[in-house]
C-alpha cells in the first residue's frame, strides 16, 4: 500500500477500524460488511504567490480538490482491489463516515482550535480522503489531540468566531464569503477583511503552520490561479468556471466580494 500511494505522492495515510469512526451519512455506505478504513491526506500548498490583492483562500485558487480526487480514485480503486483481493470504495468530502475524526483517529494530525486537522509535515494545508473496505486490521484508533492551544487563530480572527467551545459558524468570515445575500453589517465585515472567497487568516496566523510543506503533487501548482481578475471571472466559461471551488456559488457572489474590494482599495 505504501508504494501505491508514494506512486501519487502522498505519504501522510493509515488504516483504522470501520468500528472506531463515526458514521454520519449511513446510506452512502457500501452493501458489503466494511471492516477497515484506509484515510489519507493530499497536501494543496503551493509554491506559486499571488500576483493579486485579492483575499482568495489557497484551495480556492487551485481547481477543486474533488476533480483530483475523482481521476484518483478511478486509478487506485482497480489499482487496490486486484492488489488486496477485495472491494474497495473511495470517498472525500461526500462521504459516509467523518474524515477528519478518522484522520486523527490514525494519528495523522492534531485537531486545532480553528477545527481544522494540523498535520506534522504538511500543516492544515491537506485535504483528506478516505477508502472503505472488508479487510480486517489489528490496527486500533489511536487518541485524538488537541493543538499546543497557542490561540493565536482565536486572536487574529476576525470575525471573533473561534472560542473555546469551538467555531461559530455564522462568525466565519469564510461562510460569510460564500453567502448568497448579505446584510450590510456582514458586507462592511467582507470588505473589511479584504475577502473575495474563503479565508486562511487563522492558517497563517498559526505556529504549527511554520514549517508546512508545499505539496508534491503538480496538479496543485499547475492549476494554481496566482492573477485573478474579475474580468478573469467573467471571461470563464461555465465548464471553466466549474473546476474550481467557488463555482458551488455563481460568478455573481466572487464578483461581488471583488467589487467590494476594488472599491476599498481605490479609497
Amino acid at each position: 500500500m505504501k508504494k501505491i500511494f508514494k506512486n501519487k505522492n502522498i505519504t501522510e495515510y493509515a488504516v483504522i477500524p470501520f468500528d472506531e469512526a463515526l458514521v454520519i451519512n449511513p446510506r452512502l455506505l457500501p452493501e458489503e460488511k466494511i471492516n477497515s478504513i484506509v484515510v489519507f491526506l493530499v497536501p494543496y500548498k503551493s509554491t506559486n504567490i499571488p500576483k493579486d490583492n485579492y483575499g482568495i483562500s489557497a484551495y480556492a485558487r487551485v481547481k477543486d480538490y474533488h476533480g483530483y480526487m475523482k481521476m484518483l480514485f478511478a486509478e487506485l480503486v482497480p489499482e487496490l482491489s486486484e492488489k488486496f483481493g477485495v472491494n474497495f470504495y473511495g470517498f472525500a468530502d461526500h462521504s459516509p463516515v467523518n474524515e477528519k475524526l478518522c484522520a486523527a483517529y490514525g494519528g495523522l494530525g492534531v485537531i486545532g482550535k480553528n477545527s481544522l486537522l494540523i498535520n506534522e509535515k504538511y500543516g492544515s494545508f491537506v485535504f483528506i480522503g478516505v477508502f472503505l473496505s472488508p479487510l480486517k486490521t489489528e490496527n486500533k484508533a489511536k487518541e485524538i489531540i488537541s493543538c499546543i492551544n497557542c490561540g493565536k487563530c482565536a486572536e487574529h480572527c476576525p470575525g471573533k468566531a473561534i472560542t473555546t467551545n469551538g467555531i461559530t459558524a455564522e462568525k466565519c468570515l469564510s461562510g460569510l464569503s460564500q453567502k448568497k445575500r448579505l446584510t450590510e453589517e456582514e458586507q462592511q465585515i467582507v470588505t473589511y477583511a479584504g475577502l473575495c472567497w474563503g479565508c486562511d487568516i487563522c492558517q497563517n496566523v498559526c505556529p504549527m503552520n511554520e514549517k508546512a510543506l508545499f505539496s508534491p503533487i503538480d496538479y496543485f501548482t499547475d492549476t494554481y490561479l496566482d492573477n485573478v481578475s474579475t474580468e478573469l471571472i467573467e471571461s470563464m466559461d461555465d465548464e471553466e468556471y466549474s473546476k474550481y471551488a467557488f463555482s458551488w456559488r455563481k460568478k455573481e457572489v466572487i464578483l461581488r466580494n471583488m467589487h467590494s474590494a476594488d472599491l476599498k482599495n481605490k479609497k
